[in-house]
C-alpha cells in the first residue's frame, strides 16, 4: 500500500510539472493576423464557439474542494495542486477563445442549456463522476476542435484550435490517472457498471452536441458517423487506461502530448 500510494504522489508531482511548464511555455499564436470570418463562417462557427467558449471557463470550485478532499484521505497534496492547474490551463482555452471572438466582433454568452446541464450534473455527487462528466466533454472536444480547425480558413482559429486540441489530449491522459485511482479495488462487474453508464452519457452528449455544433462538423467534412466513431475511439482508449487491472498496476508518468487539428483518433 506505502509503494503505490508513493507511486501515485510521485505521479500527481510529474502531473503537477508539466501544468506548470505548459503554463510557462511560449504560445506562439498568430494574434495579429488580419483575417477576418466570412459571413457564411461566422454563421457556422459563431454561435459553436460562443459555447464552448463558455464551457472552458468554468471555475471549478466544487471539483477542486472535492479534489482537494480526496488529497487529504489519500496523503498526496500534490493531487490537488495538478487539478487546479488543470482547471487553469482550461480557463485559458477560455480566454484564448474571447479573445479571438472580440477580435472578430463575436459577443459572449453568459449562460446555456448545454453548460447549465454539465454544471448541474457535475454538481450532483462526489469526485469521480464530476471527473466522468467532465472528461465526456475533454473526450468530445478533440473531435470538435479538429474540425473547428478546418471549418475556417482562419489562421489564428486554426492555430488556436490546433493548440487547445495538444492541451486536451494531455487533460484526458491526465484524468485518466486520476480516475484510474478512483477505481482502485474495484470489483471488475462495477467497474463494467461504471463504464456501461459512462459509455451511455457520451452517446447522449454526442447527440446534443451535434445538434448544437453540427454545422462546424459539417464544414469540416464530417458526417455524425464519423463524429460518433472518433469520440467512442477516445472513450475505449480511456476506459482500457481506467479498468481496475490497470488499476492495479503501476501507472507510467504523463507524456507531454502533441497533436495537430488532424483528422485521424488520437489515443490516450
Amino acid at each position: 500500500m506505502l509503494a503505490r500510494n508513493a507511486g501515485c504522489v510521485e505521479e500527481s508531482q510529474t502531473w503537477r510539472k508539466h501544468f506548470l511548464d505548459n503554463s510557462l511555455a511560449e504560445r506562439h499564436l498568430p494574434w495579429n493576423n488580419p483575417y477576418k470570418l466570412s459571413a457564411h463562417e461566422r454563421a457556422v462557427a459563431e454561435s459553436s464557439i460562443q459555447q464552448f467558449q463558455l464551457g472552458e471557463g468554468s471555475q471549478g470550485r466544487r471539483l477542486l474542494k472535492r479534489g482537494i478532499r480526496f488529497s487529504h484521505r489519500a496523503k498526496d497534496r500534490y493531487f490537488s495542486r495538478a487539478l487546479y492547474l488543470f482547471i487553469k490551463e482550461e480557463q485559458l482555452h477560455s480566454a484564448h477563445l474571447l479573445r479571438f471572438m472580440d477580435q472578430q466582433g463575436i459577443p459572449p454568452v453568459s449562460r446555456h442549456w448545454v453548460d447549465s446541464v454539465f454544471r448541474q450534473l457535475r454538481g450532483l455527487a462526489g469526485l469521480e463522476l464530476s471527473l466522468r462528466v467532465l472528461v465526456t466533454a475533454e473526450i468530445i472536444a478533440v473531435p470538435y476542435y479538429r474540425a473547428l480547425g478546418a471549418a475556417t480558413k482562419s489562421p489564428l482559429l486554426r492555430a488556436l484550435s490546433s493548440r487547445i486540441l495538444a492541451d486536451e489530449v494531455a487533460h484526458l491522459r491526465f484524468q485518466a490517472s486520476m480516475l484510474r485511482r478512483m477505481a482502485l479495488g474495484r470489483l471488475s462487474p462495477i467497474a463494467r457498471a461504471v463504464s456501461h453508464m459512462h459509455r451511455t452519457l457520451l452517446i447522449a452528449t454526442v447527440c446534443v452536441v451535434w445538434r448544437e455544433h453540427g454545422s462546424v462538423f459539417e464544414a469540416a467534412g464530417y458526417r455524425f458517423r464519423r463524429f460518433l466513431k472518433e469520440s467512442l475511439s477516445e472513450f475505449i482508449a480511456l476506459d482500457r487506461a481506467t479498468s481496475p487491472q490497470r488499476a492495479q498496476a503501476s501507472v507510467p508518468a504523463p507524456q507531454r502530448a502533441e497533436a495537430t487539428a488532424s483528422p485521424r483518433p488520437r489515443r490516450i
